[in-house]
């Protein structure tokens, strides 16, 4: 039953980690499209 658990713990920890990782890549993409938009629209 320890195992279990203890198992279960790790799987909502590495779930973390990864929606963590998710959500980094997600806000440095968004960055980096607005940074290429104000490049564009600063050439025009």
């Amino acid at each position: 039953m320890n195992y279990v658990l203890s198992s279960f713990k790790e799987d909502i920890m590495f779930r973390a980690v990864v929606e963590e990782a998710a959500a980094l890549t997600s806000i440095t993409l968004f960055l980096g499209m607005i940074a290429v938009w104000a490049q564009v629209l600063g050439a025009l």
